[in-house]
């Protein structure tokens, strides 16, 4: 599908293409979200937010890359939600999806990369996302997701080198 042609649509006032903008967008959207905060729960209000702020800010949407606006809208309306609730310090947030049957010495090594690092490793491992498409995400170049991967795989053999894994 291509997506571009839908939010040209949505801004005419076809209402019928927001419905294939949201099913396009939803599992990134939650990733979005759910990278930040791991409750089932509150990801369900934010993903309503995040596509409401969407509805109201599409006027001003630029086509560029839609992808990357729409997940960067996610990312700061959960960034902004424990901003509001002060719930907890944003160093110590889950940032890890539930991996409750991974080895806890993997989840310790991916809770340790860079931002970057782990969000390009958990598009590509859990989400089985391209390079193509976590560039356009994340607007960075093919070659440097691939970078990223590249760092992220790295940092975790060392990892689970040291704990002799």
């Amino acid at each position: 599908m291509d997506l571009e042609k839908e939010v040209e649509k949505y801004k005419l006032g076809n209402t019928q293409a927001f419905d294939k903008i949201y099913h396009e967008t939803m599992a990134l959207v939650r990733f979005a979200i759910y990278s930040k905060i791991p409750n089932q729960g509150i990801i369900e209000d934010l993903m309503q937010d995040t596509y409401v702020k969407i509805n109201l800010m599409i006027g001003e949407y630029q086509a560029k890359n839609f992808r990357s606006w729409i997940y960067t809208i996610a990312k700061n309306t959960a960034l902004d939600y424990l901003k509001k609730k002060k719930e907890t310090n944003l160093d110590s947030i889950d940032i890890l999806p539930d991996m409750k049957s991974t080895h806890p010495y993997l989840y310790y090594a991916i809770r340790h990369l860079e931002e970057i690092e782990r969000e390009v490793f958990l598009m590509k491992v859990l989400c089985g996302h391209t390079t193509k498409k976590i560039s356009e995400i994340l607007n960075l170049k093919p070659s440097m997701v691939n970078q990223y991967y590249y760092l992220a795989k790295k940092k975790l053999k060392e990892c689970l080198e040291e704990e002799e894994l």
